[in-house]
């Protein structure tokens, strides 16, 4: 079915914003069961971590509300209307302003761990000033959405070009913050294997958490630029704060695991042993290529056999004196540069 007008066919209209809201409402089922395991898993957080973690499944919750009720005046109120196919929904127009606040709340928790890590305020400050850029062009691009109320008059010059910017300040941010801290964490590498695995499972996390979110955001995008005349790019939009909702929540739930590895590696450095970390999950192929060779397969054995005594001179110590000694074992040493490592990495586990 074809109608004058920008946007043409049924299955690039109905059919995205459909599958979109689908993989949209699934998504929304995973935040809540990572807040659910959050609230289970640290009681004992900070107040405004937890009003955190609130406030985005909250913003998520109605985020699922809008594209649903939008979804819901596209196909069933106007059915059997091939001319209204070309109105935009005001609820959609709100969802981007939602997806918008999501994303800044992200971006300034990901770039206060980068100012933690770093100890360097000046470097999380124009992520910061970046993702709110971000939220102003997505409050303008909602205004004008509501105030235009069709998709062949969003597409113009003006305001699309604002959307664009939106977007594209979305998938920088997240590039970059991603990027500086798989750098930072690479650049504190050991020569421990255990301290080594810890920072090798942040970097993976950073991956999995970051990437997948940058990489849809870029589809997105790039559907946009392309396909501008059908809502392939909004189907994929509507992910977006499912997936930056999710990797807050993720990070924040891993840190019980990487704390166990954390406290398992200083006892296994501090005594000198041998033993495999605990691992409760399953690690794919593709993880285990980044983390690397773990404690079962790669292990450290060090045998002190010998004490070094260094005395002043011999001679002149009578059989009442005490000998002066100098005793010095690898595991002083490990530990030290271990605890050194812990500290380092305390911003994240």
């Amino acid at each position: 079915m074809r109608i004058a007008g920008d946007v043409t066919t049924v299955a690039t209209v109905y059919g995205a914003t459909l599958l979109g809201t689908c993989f949209a409402s699934s998504l929304t089922g995973i935040v809540f069961v990572q807040c659910v395991l959050y609230f289970k898993l640290y009681p004992a957080d900070f107040g405004w971590t937890k009003f955190l973690v609130f406030v985005v499944w909250l913003l998520d919750m109605l985020h699922t509300i809008l594209i649903v009720v939008a979804l819901w005046q596209s196909v069933i109120v106007n059915f059997a209307k091939p001319q209204e196919m070309d109105v935009i929904p005001s609820a959609l127009g709100l969802s981007v302003a939602v997806t918008a606040c999501i994303t800044f709340i992200v971006h300034c928790f990901f770039a206060n761990r980068i100012r933690r890590l770093t100890k360097k305020w000046y470097v999380a400050a124009p992520l910061v000033f970046l993702a709110f850029l971000r939220l102003l062009s997505a409050c303008v691009s909602t205004s004008e959405i509501i105030r235009l109320k069709r998709y062949s008059e969003f597409i113009r010059p003006y305001p699309s070009w604002v959307f664009t910017l939106g977007v594209t300040l979305s998938a920088s941010v997240e590039f970059i913050i991603t990027t500086t801290m798989i750098i930072f964490l690479r650049s504190r590498k050991t020569g421990f294997v255990n301290m080594n695995h810890i920072i090798n499972s942040l970097v993976l996390y950073t991956l999995e958490t970051g990437g997948i979110t940058c990489l849809v955001t870029i589809a997105s995008l790039i559907c946009w630029l392309v396909m501008r005349h059908n809502l392939i790019f909004l189907g994929m939009h509507f992910a977006i704060a499912k997936l930056y909702a999710n990797s807050l929540l993720a990070t924040l739930n891993t840190r019980k695991r990487l704390r166990v590895d954390r406290m398992y590696s200083s006892e296994r450095d501090q005594n000198g042993l041998s033993a495999p970390l605990p691992s409760p999950v399953n690690i794919s192929h593709f993880s285990q290529r980044i983390l690397g060779p773990t404690a079962t397969q790669k292990s450290l054995n060090v045998n002190v056999e010998t004490t070094v005594v260094s005395k002043i001179d011999e001679r002149f110590v009578d059989d009442d004196d005490e000998p002066d000694y100098v005793e010095t074992t690898p595991t002083d040493m490990w530990a030290s540069k271990s605890r050194q490592g812990y500290t380092t990495l305390g911003g994240l586990v």
